[in-house]
């Protein structure tokens, strides 16, 4: 006998906490990494950045069921985003450790460290394998057309700018120790715009989904009512955005507060990314 269709939304219930917290630490590594490269940080910085994307895949491997089975997620690198990101994070640990490893005492020995094209060949592959890790896991969200809410080609930039964004939290963190003086308030810059910016990603995106399909309004609403719209509303918004971009603009000798707030906020985005999915069930007969 077939059964009436169902139409009631389903929250994704496969993603949750740990996967939230892989993406978190993958994001910050890479665009820890990047911000390295770009303000020429300490050496200790671009280690930080490798170790939290080992610590994020370590805590994904936590969440499969059978961990020794992982290496299976590199068969399909030509349709699957999980396989080609799993490359991607090869790539920027190889290559990564590769470009920091001469400045170190115990390696500097290394020949790259002192031939400028060899060093700026892979600094370069190593600075593209991290923007990519902080870029695939929105286009493995955006690559699931059944939960429509995650199907948009902006999510891969939004996860990419709130990774940026997570990483200048970082480094606000360890401005004592990461940074000189003239790095300071150039950071400082590039962490309110980078705030700004996701501020008005974030409308956009919701904005946009508000006047989709059932399922796309559906997550808008969650993400503005209940528990998980106050964990979206004060985590994301007030805690790790509005006020963060209050302390550095009006007390940068706080900025360490600020690097916390926006820590908090980049992994409650993420959590929030993923539990606002929903998707139509299947008909069953």
């Amino acid at each position: 006998m077939a059964h009436e269709f169902n139409m009631d939304l389903t929250p994704q219930e496969e993603w949750s906490w740990l996967v939230a917290i892989d993406l978190f630490l993958g994001g910050l590594g890479g665009g820890l990494f990047l911000l390295y490269q770009i303000f020429g940080l300490s050496s200790a910085v671009a280690l930080l950045s490798l170790g939290l994307v080992v610590l994020g895949g370590l805590v994904l491997l936590s969440e499969l069921g059978h961990p020794l089975r992982a290496w299976r997620a590199l068969l399909k690198p030509f349709s699957s985003w999980i396989s080609r990101g799993v490359i991607f994070v090869a790539l920027f640990l190889i290559f990564g450790a590769l470009y920091v490893a001469p400045a170190l005492e115990y390696f500097s020995w290394l020949p790259w460290g002192d031939d400028p094209t060899a060093k700026k060949t892979i600094g370069a592959i190593a600075g593209a394998a991290a923007l990519l890790v902080t870029l695939y896991p929105g286009f493995v969200l955006a690559a699931s057309p059944s939960i429509p809410f995650w199907n948009s080609p902006l999510l891969p930039v939004l996860f990419f700018s709130h990774s940026l964004m997570g990483a200048s939290g970082v480094v606000f963190l360890l401005a004592p120790f990461a940074l000189n003086g003239a790095a300071l308030p150039a950071i400082r810059v590039v962490g309110e715009v980078l705030i700004a910016t996701n501020f008005a990603l974030i409308a956009i995106y919701l904005l946009t989904l508000r006047g989709s399909g059932l399922a796309a309004r559906e997550a808008v609403r969650r993400l503005s009512e209940g528990a998980l719209g106050w964990t979206f509303q004060v985590g994301v918004v007030l805690v790790g955005m509005i006020l963060p971009l209050a302390v550095v603009i009006w007390l940068p000798s706080a900025a360490a507060f600020a690097g916390i707030c926006i820590l908090i906020g980049a992994l409650l985005f993420r959590y929030c990314v993923l539990k606002a999915g929903v998707y139509v069930p299947f008909a069953m007969t």
